[in-house]
């Protein structure tokens, strides 16, 4: 709202700006209008009043045009400030900035703003320098303000560009903005989207009197950067801090750490503090409060955030979604995504929701979601097309799974890994350790997962060599520690080869010497080779890890009777019912009719229904 007028305001003046405070803007217009051959300000006070229709702003443009008032110094400046803060009215913005007869800092920071409006870091940080080089285009005696500054830092930010970054900071401190705090917190928040929370955290250091906006975007940079427990540090110290508030900002950053680290005695005593300070109605705080229950797999008070939320968004939809397939519920997922109402632009709901389907190994589900996605405008979304992948892997279409990768447009680590499990996987693994090589020479670098699926593909295709090769690059040449599924993966491949002594030694090497998994997996080697020897070694060691493991007793039994020796497997079996242990039934999975989900037991007929309940074909296709 534009400010009282001085006491020697025009009449004209005077009159307008209290039709524009009793919000009677058509009355004003035509007022200002009237008055535009004795003076500008009118019009100038009407086009800096917010909100502003654009087709009301367009009339009064057109009437100081006819007028010859876009001269005036104060309506130009009126007509840049309007087109700025309309969007995608960037070419007018920058008409109207070109036609002022003087440009001064204000005009330019009115630039700098439309430029990152529009989209366009790049523009606004050559228009900063133009301005401060003093160059073509640049006006006399105009220097960068504070808030031109801290805009080119939000530019920077937008780009994740360290190096320009720097030079921005450069240019804060040579021109004497170090101690606006305005302009240091749009530096910490810069340094956070740019990857560097060191500088964030010395340039808050820098500050004299940080306010809570200060901590908030140092806070919110070491949650950007997976810096999670310096976070937790840096709240604490603001909590401590005298006058100094936390925000609902503030609170969903903190969320966001605590679900990371698994925190859920904090998370809730997080929690308690956004009831007591009034901010469970802000749609930030409850969707980062959700996420934090979801992380910490309690999705029973996941749920109940998301039942008392009276504004719901994608991310607090997603957040959900996600919780409860990461827990496994998997038909909560479908059922809760046909009440979603999923806009078109939202990938991640698909993406959550072909998981789900992949964990129920509902492949005709997948291929009718598949269909909608390439329906959508866009079609491209590397999240969507990875899902895609590993959910045609899972379900032994590696075809489809393979031909989604090859016209994928972008890749990243979880498109790569999911395509080289899925050929470890379905037996293809001379493909699996092909494309392994492929995206090495391409230059990513392999995680965690990528040595699991090449290990994998390995084991089940005899490359004891190569196997040896993988395991040992993963230390050496990418600085990865194997862990227990890697060491499965190897100790597997030496057993099927017949090289259980070096399996035995191994496992008896490696940092899981006490998992039964790698014993079992030697053991069940022993039950079709024969060395009686390491098979009752490795026997005992597993009954001595798990006692009431029932495979250690039935996996030993089965060892003797291959071998002959059949009175050792008649007192393993005696050994197996003094201690009680019971041999686990079979399940099976039976999808029938597409509808319903039967689990059946062996030696028992069919359970009743476990799925998300009945629904027809045409139904599942009409809520897809």
């Amino acid at each position: 709202m534009p400010p009282l007028p001085s006491p020697a305001a025009p009449p004209g003046v005077a009159a307008v700006l209290r039709l524009l405070e009793s919000r009677d803007l058509p009355a004003a217009a035509r007022l200002a209008a009237a008055s535009a051959s004795s003076t500008p300000l009118p019009l100038a006070a009407v086009l800096l009043h917010r909100p502003l229709p654009p087709r009301l702003g367009y009339c009064l443009h057109a009437r100081a045009a006819r007028s010859g008032l876009l001269a005036d110094r104060y309506l130009a400046n009126a007509l840049l400030a309007f087109y700025v803060r309309l969007p995608d009215h960037l070419p007018h913005a920058l008409r109207a900035f070109d036609d002022l007869p003087r440009r001064d800092v204000v005009a330019h920071s009115s630039v700098l703003a439309a430029f990152l409006r529009a989209g366009l870091p790049r523009r606004a940080l050559l228009h900063l320098r133009t301005m401060a080089a003093g160059g073509i285009g640049a006006d006399e005696g105009v220097a960068p303000s504070a808030h031109a500054l801290s805009a080119a830092a939000k530019a920077c930010a937008v780009l994740r560009d360290l190096r320009a970054g720097a030079c921005v900071h450069g240019t804060i401190v040579v021109r004497g903005y170090g101690d606006d705090g305005v302009v240091l917190s749009a530096l910490v928040d810069m340094y956070g989207h740019a990857g560097a929370p060191a500088d964030a955290r010395r340039v808050f250091e820098e500050m004299r009197a940080p306010d809570g906006i200060c901590y908030t975007s140092l806070i919110s940079a070491f949650v950007r950067n997976d810096w999670f427990e310096e976070a937790l540090r840096w709240f604490r110290a603001m909590v401590a801090t005298k006058g100094v508030w936390p925000d609902g900002c503030t609170f969903g950053s903190m969320m966001t750490a605590l679900g990371n680290l698994k925190r859920a005695r904090q998370g809730r005593e997080a929690h308690a503090q956004v009831v007591t300070h009034g901010l469970c109605g802000n749609v930030i705080v409850e969707s980062s409060t959700l996420d934090m229950y979801a992380k910490c797999g309690m999705m029973v008070d996941a749920r109940k955030v998301f039942d008392r939320m009276k504004i719901r968004n994608a991310v607090s939809w997603c957040a959900l979604l996600g919780g409860y397939c990461q827990s496994g519920e998997h038909e909560m997922v479908l059922l809760l995504f046909r009440q979603m109402g999923m806009e078109d632009d939202d990938w991640y709901s698909l993406g959550t929701l072909l998981r789900s389907c992949a964990g129920l190994s509902a492949v005709k589900l997948g291929k009718e979601i598949h269909c909608r996605f390439m329906r959508m405008r866009g079609c491209r979304d590397v999240i969507v097309e990875s899902a895609l992948v590993d959910l045609y892997a899972k379900c032994g279409a590696v075809k489809y799974a393979h031909r989604v990768f090859e016209r994928s447009s972008v890749r990243n680590m979880i498109t790569w890994n999911a395509m080289i499990c899925g050929f470890a996987q379905n037996g293809h693994g001379e493909q699996a350790i092909s494309l392994f090589n492929k995206m090495v020479r391409e230059g990513v670098k392999p995680d965690y997962i990528s040595f699991i699926g090449v290990l994998f593909a390995c084991s089940h295709t005899g490359m004891v060599e190569e196997g040896r090769k993988y395991f040992n690059s993963m230390t050496r040449d990418y600085g990865t520690a194997p862990g227990i599924e890697h060491y499965n993966c190897m100790v597997d491949l030496l057993s099927r080869v017949e090289l259980l002594e070096e399996a035995e030694d191994l496992v008896n090497k490696s940092p899981f010497r006490g998992d039964s998994s790698l014993w079992a997996a030697i053991l069940g080697a022993c039950a079709t080779h024969s060395n009686p020897d390491v098979a009752v070694r490795v026997a005992k060691k597993m009954m001595e890890l798990e006692p009431r493991y029932h495979l250690s007793y039935v996996l030993l039994e089965n060892v003797y009777r291959t071998i002959g020796r059949w009175e050792d497997a008649v007192e393993v079996r005696k050994l197996m019912k003094s201690r009680k242990v019971k041999k686990e039934p079979g399940t099976s999975w039976i999808d029938a009719n597409r509808s319903k989900l039967y689990m059946c037991k062996a030696k028992e007929g069919v359970s009743q229904p476990v799925a998300f309940g009945e629904m027809s074909a045409d139904e599942e296709i009409q809520f897809i």
